[in-house]
Parts: structure tokens; C-alpha cells; sequence
């Protein structure tokens, strides 16, 4: 629970495929929710266009419908209770480029776009050195240093035009009302732009004078405008504050932070499991196995290890429910040696060049009850190899749809013996932690909350560290 001034907060969290707008009491409780798809337009098809082409050579996102979404929820909300705070929320893989005028100079690049060859071999040419980014060149458009440099190649004439530059979070909090600002967790989430020591821009971004358009930093808990009257409607009671906004994994960090929690290794999961380590030396940090870092509210870097668990789970079980797996089912899979052998996603996650290899050896899963074990299973020793890569000392704490999944916590558990496991039974912990924002003073002091964790007990699983060993060695074939 939070104890905030304003009477009610209003989340707009913009995720790839769906984005919510959730109402919270000022004790932090969710009062009303609601949620609308992410539109997603095509880019061109492959092969000679058979005219001229109707729009960017990328695929691209549409904020209006959106924006029209909030305009018609918000006055609903306000009239639940008085909307005094509204605070953006969003993926860190999508920038908004304005001309002079405040309109979009280009369409917002979607990060599932697929750069020409041509261009990512151009953009390795130029890339910071991950010793100051502390970030990959991610698959797809996820890096938003690679996404300025296509859309400048692509569309150089367009590009110049360009004016301000910002995050996707802050872009929203500009057409609700605010002003024109970055933030540091949008900036600082693995995008290129951001050298993660020295607390500015990247020498990518300085080099080629993107720095000068993007727009002033903004902490992500200052106000920086109120409500258009669009968004208000008739007989608004709420102050309208807008915030700057947050990155939607670094909302669910701050959650913890807040709980006085540290030190912690965070997992938070859902298409993929990201873990946040408050302890882990960023120096160690190998690019090779997808580990990397995000900056806090604050700014400071925090160490992190990921691989797209919920995809893998989902590939891997094939529909069957989590809870069809027991205990039961996973000691007969190890006992005959059915494994599972990454990586099933363009992702090795911790094993490097184990990305689309993933494969099943020994025998395969019969059942809905052996799917979903051998998933839980595989999705457990690839997190414990992230964590062994990250050098997770602390307490290891679960969030999201993986808290849920009894077989996965019992394994982890099971196969990090010197750590304790505990799993968070609280929903919504992104738009939580974003709306946590409207707590905090003008001093930067987080509000003290309580989090519901339960211990997690370790599976008694003859065999295992035999059967991990094994593992190991097969995924090296």
C-alpha cells in the first residue's frame, strides 16, 4: 500500500500488445481498469514494390487510438474518483521524432520491424562499445539507437525536420498535457543513447547530434503539465497533474525499492523474465549471454540477466496449463532423461548461439501433464544459468505470471540451494509501481510499502544436479 495526496491516480501503461489504463486509490488499490489493443501498421511487403510505397519503409505504430481511448476514459475514471494524478507508463523499444510544429516528423518505428542487412551492417560499423551502453544490438528494431540510424538512412529528408526526439512514455505524457521532456529509465533501457556510467547521452548519440534534439530530462515523478480539456470532458474534479512517466520494467523495480527489500534479485516475468539485481557488478556483465542494464529512477545502473521465458513456456507446453504439471511428472522426466534443449526463440538468453537450436532429446513429452512439467523445467534451468551468469547472490523474488507457477519455483528453488525463493502474489506490478510515482516528494524519497511474499519450498527431485549436468552438456552440442 501507498499513501499518496492525490485522491486518485490514473495509469496509462502502453505496452506492445495491449495498453491499460487502471485507476489506483490513493492507498495504492486498483479502483477500475480497462484496456485497449496497440494498433500496429504493416511495413512494406519483401520483394519489388509494384508502386510507390504507400508510407515508411518500417513498420509502425499509431498513438491516436490511444490517445482516444484515454480521452474517453479518463473523464470516467475522474468520475470513480478525482483524477489529481495521471502517470505514463511505457516499453522502452519506441521513440516519437516532432518536426517545429509538435506533430510527428516520422511515423513511431515498431520494434518488431526487421532492419535491411544493409543497415544493421552499417549500424555495427558505428555502435557504442558495450563497455559504455552496457546493451547488445538487440534482434528486430528493439534498439533505439538502430532505429534513429535507419530512420535517418531511410528517410534522410524527413529526418532533418526532426526537432525534438522522445521516449514513447514521454510522448504520451506530452500529448496528454505536458511538456516536452526524456526521462532517464526510458533512456537508460538498453537503447544505445546512454552512456550508463557517466549518466548522459552515448557517444553514438552525441557523434551524430541526436542528443541535441532529444528533449530536457525530467525526473520521472515531476510534474510537468496538467490535462488538455480533451481529456477531461465535462464536470472534471481531479487536478490533472501529469507526470513524466517510467519505463515499464524499471515501475515494477521501483516497487521493491520501495519495500526496503534489497538486497534482491528480481525476476520479473512474463514474455520474457528479466532479472534485476541490486548487488551484481555491471563490469561483469557478457554481452554474448544477454545480460545487460537499466537505469532506475535515479539513474544508477542496475545489473540485468533475461531470456524470453514466457515465449519458451508457451512454444514448450503447447497449450497445457501450468498446473496440469506436478511434482510427480517431473521426477518421471528426469528420471528417463526427456530434455528440453535451448533455445526455442531467436534468443540463446545465457547460452550464447543457442538461438532457434531448441530441441527435444530422449523421450519426448506424451501428455499435457508432461509438456507443461518439461516447460517449467527447462524455463527453471535457463533461469538459474542466468542468474549463475549475473552472479545472483541475494534473495531471488518472483513476479508475474511465473509467481504463479508452482513446478518453476519449486525447480528454481530446487536448483539454487544457498538462495531463498519467494514469490509476489500482488498483480499489476508495472502500473503498481508507476503509480507509486505519484508518492514521491519533491525530495526523490520513495514511500515505504508492503509487498505479499510466500517462501518457496524446494522440489525433492531425485537425480537433479545429475540431470542439470547432463543438460549442460547436451545444450553445448
Amino acid at each position: 500500500m501507498i499513501q499518496s495526496e492525490a485522491r486518485g491516480i490514473a495509469v496509462l501503461d502502453v505496452g506492445a500488445t495491449n495498453t491499460r489504463l487502471m485507476l489506483f486509490d490513493p492507498r495504492g488499490q486498483v479502483v477500475a481498469e480497462t484496456r485497449s489493443a496497440s494498433p500496429h501498421r504493416p511495413g512494406p511487403l519483401p520483394g519489388p514494390p509494384p508502386g510507390p510505397p504507400p508510407g515508411p519503409p518500417y513498420a509502425a505504430l499509431d498513438p491516436e487510438p490511444l490517445l482516444d481511448f484515454a480521452a474517453e476514459t479518463l473523464p470516467a475514471f475522474d468520475r470513480e474518483l478525482p483524477v489529481d494524478a495521471v502517470v505514463p507508463c511505457a516499453h522502452g523499444s519506441a521513440l516519437a521524432c516532432l518536426g517545429s510544429d509538435g506533430r510527428l516528423a516520422l511515423p513511431v518505428m515498431d520494434y518488431e520491424a526487421e532492419p535491411p542487412p544493409e543497415i544493421r551492417e552499417a549500424y555495427a560499423e558505428v555502435a557504442p562499445a558495450f563497455e559504455e551502453v552496457f546493451a547488445p544490438t538487440n534482434p528486430m528494431a528493439l534498439t533505439l539507437g538502430l532505429q534513429l540510424f535507419w530512420q535517418e538512412a531511410a528517410l534522410p529528408e524527413a529526418f532533418a525536420r526532426v526537432a525534438t526526439i522522445l521516449p514513447w512514455g514521454q510522448y504520451f505524457a506530452l500529448r496528454l498535457g505536458g511538456r516536452a521532456v526524456s526521462e532517464v529509465t526510458a533512456l537508460g533501457a538498453q537503447t544505445h543513447l546512454w552512456d550508463v556510467r557517466a549518466q548522459h547521452f552515448s557517444s553514438l548519440a552525441r557523434a551524430r547530434g541526436w542528443d541535441r534534439r532529444f528533449a530536457p530530462l525530467a525526473r520521472a515523478w515531476e510534474e510537468i503539465g496538467t490535462l488538455e480539456p480533451r481529456f477531461r470532458g465535462g464536470g472534471f474534479r481531479g487536478r490533472g497533474r501529469v507526470l513524466a512517466g517510467i519505463h515499464d520494467s524499471n515501475a515494477n523495480y521501483l516497487r521493491y525499492l520501495a519495500a526496503g527489500l534489497t538486497p534482491f534479485t528480481l525476476l520479473s516475468s512474463g514474455t520474457w523474465i528479466i532479472g534485476f539485481d541490486t548487488e551484481a557488478e555491471i563490469a561483469g556483465l557478457d554481452p554474448r549471454r544477454d545480460t545487460a542494464t537499466n537505469s532506475d529512477i535515479f539513474g544508477r545502473p542496475v545489473a540485468c540477466c533475461r531470456f524470453m521465458g514466457g515465449r519458451e513456456l508457451e512454444i514448450l507446453s503447447e497449450g497445457a496449463p501450468a498446473d496440469a504439471a506436478t511434482p510427480a511428472v517431473v521426477r518421471d522426466l528426469v528420471a528417463r532423461g526427456s530434455y528440453a534443449l535451448p533455445s526455442f526463440t531467436d534468443s540463446g538468453g545465457p547460452l550464447p548461439g543457442h538461438g532457434g537450436r531448441g530441441r527435444i532429446e530422449g523421450p519426448a513429452p506424451r501428455s499435457p501433464a508432461e509438456r507443461a512439467a518439461l516447460a517449467g523445467l527447462y524455463c527453471a534451468l535457463m533461469t538459474s544459468e542466468s542468474l549463475d551468469v549475473l552472479g545472483a547472490r541475494s534473495r531471488i523474488l518472483v513476479d508475474g505470471p511465473f509467481a504463479e507457477n508452482a513446478v518453476f519455483l519449486g525447480l528454481l528453488a530446487a536448483l539454487r540451494p544457498a538462495q531463498s525463493v519467494l514469490a509476489a502474489r500482488a498483480g499489476e506490478g508495472t502500473a503498481a509501481g508507476a503509480a507509486l510515482l505519484a508518492a514521491i516528494g519533491s525530495d526523490g524519497r520513495l514511500p515505504g510499502i508492503a509487498i505479499d511474499l510466500t517462501e518457496v519450498r524446494r522440489l525433492e527431485i531425485p537425480g537433479l544436479a545429475a540431470y542439470r549436468d547432463a543438460w549442460r552438456r547436451l545444450s553445448q552440442r
